[in-house]
């Protein structure tokens, strides 16, 4: 059983199922605004820039997801002068979504939160405008995780390096490779486009949108 939310009006958080040989397994890419959750022996994996990945799985029922996600900025100025603090900005409220909609949707599978553990990727300082946002995104995770008092394993956060990920939620395994310089434009120009989309849905007015918020 498999449970996939795609964050809506984002064109591309979609997911590509694939078989890997070298894995044995079938891989699900879990695109920026996505979220994959399963119980079968199945692969997740992602690309991750400035964008924050949370892998969490339950330890005793073998079951576990990724999501993929950036915080939403009006401005440079606002990107600047946000902290984690404000809890109650536009931000705050998309990370949280992101992590409540994953560990929610384990918890729906019949998790206990007690049993769930998590690995945290992302965060890198890309270049262009939207530099910043890898150092807003961790500032963000590291706080939410605090605060909800989740067990985290391990973690990559920042530095400049984009990243691959590969997660086995059977297991809790995860695996980081770092991106080749050739790769990283693609996934920049994803990411921007994505950053671009999260700006026009934060304008929206979602005061009767109970899946959003």
């Amino acid at each position: 059983m498999a449970f996939h939310v795609q964050k809506r009006h984002t064109e591309n958080a979609h997911f590509s199922r694939f078989y890997h040989p070298r894995h044995q397994s079938h891989m699900i890419k879990v695109m920026p605004g996505g979220l994959y959750c399963t119980d079968e022996n199945e692969i997740i994996c992602t690309g991750l820039g400035s964008c924050i990945s949370a892998c969490i799985w339950d330890t005793e029922l073998h079951i576990g997801g990724m999501n993929h996600f950036l915080l939403p900025f009006d401005s440079s100025e606002q990107l600047r002068h946000w902290h984690a603090t404000e809890v109650v900005s536009t931000a705050s409220r998309y990370g949280s979504h992101a992590m409540e909609m994953l560990i929610n949707t384990l918890i729906s599978m019949g998790s206990d939160r007690s049993n769930l553990r998590v690995k945290l990727f992302g965060g890198a300082q890309m270049l262009g405008r939207y530099s910043m946002i890898g150092e807003k995104n961790i500032e963000f995770i590291n706080r939410y995780v605090e605060q909800e008092q989740l067990t985290v394993d391990a973690h990559d956060l920042g530095g400049m390096e984009p990243r691959k990920v590969i997660f086995e939620p059977f297991t809790g395994k995860a695996w980081l490779k770092r991106i080749p310089f050739n790769e990283v434009h693609q996934l920049q120009h994803q990411e921007e486009k994505y950053a671009t989309e999260l700006g026009k849905e934060s304008h929206k007015n979602h005061d009767d949108d109970v899946e959003l918020f």
